[in-house]
């Protein structure tokens, strides 16, 4: 499966029956119910029919491309201060992600009007230092960048009728 980058200025981005919807950054979020991970995921949303999950791997690492010399590729080992300056070709960041039940976002976001309903958020999610991705068994994978994000479910509607999407 692919993973794709996330831009938290584009809106919402969608996985399945989840969305991610940035969190601003002057909404608190109580930290006191936290949830824990299982077996070193954090579960977003679990598929009602086929069992699979949207989680975030606690133990995935971001690698970021060094910045390169421009022309003769053997630059690098024949300067010493670009090749000192250069180390590795690749360094590994390291990401950190939480998740917290706080219904007081949800209510403060629809009272901003970023918003309709509050009834479909699952949870907050803060992922710090490094990009870190969603997964799932059937989607493509989602990088999200550093950042607060508030987890929720979609709806399918249909004239009156309303139902939540299931995965």
């Amino acid at each position: 499966m692919n993973i794709r980058d996330y831009d938290p200025a584009m809106g919402q981005a969608f996985q399945g029956d989840v969305a991610i919807i940035p969190i601003p950054a002057d909404i608190p979020i109580a930290t006191i119910e936290e949830i824990a991970p299982v077996e070193g995921r954090l579960i977003l949303q679990e598929g009602e029919v086929s069992g699979h999950h949207h989680a975030v791997d606690l133990r995935q690492r971001s690698f970021q491309a060094q910045p390169r010399e421009v022309g003769d590729p053997l630059m690098a080992t024949r300067d010493p201060k670009l090749k000192k300056a250069l180390g590795g070709m690749a360094k590994q960041a390291v990401g950190a992600a939480r998740m917290y039940r706080d219904a007081g976002v949800a209510a403060e976001m629809l009272r901003r009007g970023l918003l309709t309903r509050t009834d479909l958020a699952i949870a907050c999610l803060v992922i710090e230092g490094a990009p870190m991705s969603v997964t799932h068994e059937e989607h493509d994978g989602i990088r999200l960048p550093a950042g607060r994000y508030l987890i929720g479910r979609q709806v399918e509607s249909a004239g009156a009728e309303e139902r939540v999407v299931r995965d």
